[in-house]
């Protein structure tokens, strides 16, 4: 070998060995692996150096890759369908390198999951519509900082929804429900309206003396309730829509009491209100959904959306079944007075008065 081709071979072997002492991860039974390849090679190669090279490089490349994992102590995911031309997926992707970029600065990895052809592994973690942002149990235990970026998002928009095995965040985006079958009928929309007992955005809310919740209010948030939507834009539907209204339990006993000073929980309200069999079916319907609390609208047993006002629910009705909406009128909702004017963009959230991301 010339003195040129020894300078290459020896400063590469120099570059693994700063590689390798840098990590703490990777031990000196690797280093002697690498070693005995080398040695192997040039015995084979009569010690020409192209193949030395070419292993040494491969040989950096994955050195590098690793060392870049190991500062990685957290994921987060974002589970998306690049087939649902009605979910807005650019609210979530646009800016992702950005974020990405945040992310790696606390040591959190972010990955990127199309469930258009294979949907198992946003299943597998219990991830029933998209898209969404999760974190698993694990990634939120081992890196705080993750809850951080949970938080951070804004409650206005994003709903918040925890389980045994993590933390889902939910945009203000209409949502594909991941393989579940459409209930579409030629010529009918069909319609759920998904609704708490103790929910201030659905329903009017008292306290257990009696007292209206949000009385003399003028907080835009409760202009237009999600019961009042559904038989605003029911009536403009006519014929063409079919309404199922479905009352859930969002919040426990403890919650109510702490709150409304309430003596019994949603599931108890609703079971007064609607019996123990249609309460039953309700909750397996918003399971199989991945209900994100209430309000929630399902259309055609397919898509799930957040919006509350008239005009929105209709407008995305529309967007699903434009072969329904040719000469519709815009629906128009009968708002108290004194916060007619005060009405602007604001989509609800969900839950009661003390959590609205329930």
């Amino acid at each position: 070998m010339t003195e040129n081709q020894h300078t290459i071979v020896y400063a590469a072997l120099a570059v693994i060995l700063l590689v390798v002492l840098g990590s703490s991860f990777y031990t000196f039974s690797q280093l002697n692996t690498l070693n005995a390849k080398v040695a192997e090679l040039q015995s084979q190669s009569g010690g020409t150096n192209a193949a030395l090279i070419t292993v040494l490089t491969s040989r950096v490349a994955s050195l590098e890759k690793k060392i870049q994992e190991l500062g990685v102590t957290a994921k987060l995911v974002l589970f998306y369908d690049s087939s649902c031309t009605f979910c807005n997926n650019n609210f979530m992707l646009n800016n992702l390198e950005q974020t990405r970029s945040i992310l790696a600065q606390e040591s959190i990895g972010l990955a990127i999951v199309d469930v258009k052809d294979d949907p198992r592994s946003a299943l597998a973690a219990g991830v029933r519509n998209v898209p969404v942002f999760f974190a698993g149990t694990s990634d939120l235990s081992a890196n705080p900082r993750l809850i951080d970026f949970f938080t951070s998002l804004p409650q206005i928009q994003f709903a918040l929804q925890e389980s045994d095995q993590g933390l889902t965040a939910f945009p203000p985006t209409t949502a594909k429900i991941i393989q579940n079958t459409s209930c579409q009928i030629p010529g009918k929309v069909q319609l759920e309206e998904f609704y708490s007992p103790t929910c201030p955005f659905c329903r009017p809310v008292f306290y257990g003396n009696g007292t209206r919740y949000n009385n003399g209010t003028t907080d835009v948030r409760f202009s237009e309730l999600s019961g009042d939507t559904a038989q605003n834009v029911s009536r403009h539907f006519g014929s063409k829509l079919e309404l199922t209204q479905r009352c859930i339990g969002v919040h426990a006993l403890d919650e109510n009491k702490q709150v409304l000073n309430l003596t019994q929980s949603d599931e108890a309200l609703c079971i007064e209100e609607v019996g123990p069999q249609a309460y039953d079916e309700n909750q397996a319907v918003a399971d199989t959904y991945g209900v994100p609390g209430a309000p929630t609208f399902v259309i055609d047993c397919q898509y799930l959306t957040k919006v509350r006002e008239s005009d929105k629910l209709q407008e995305a009705i529309c967007q699903l079944r434009p072969e329904l909406c040719g000469s519709l009128p815009t629906p128009t909702p009968t708002l108290p007075p004194e916060i007619a004017s005060a009405i602007g963009n604001n989509s609800g959230t969900s839950g009661n008065a003390s959590n609205a991301s329930g």
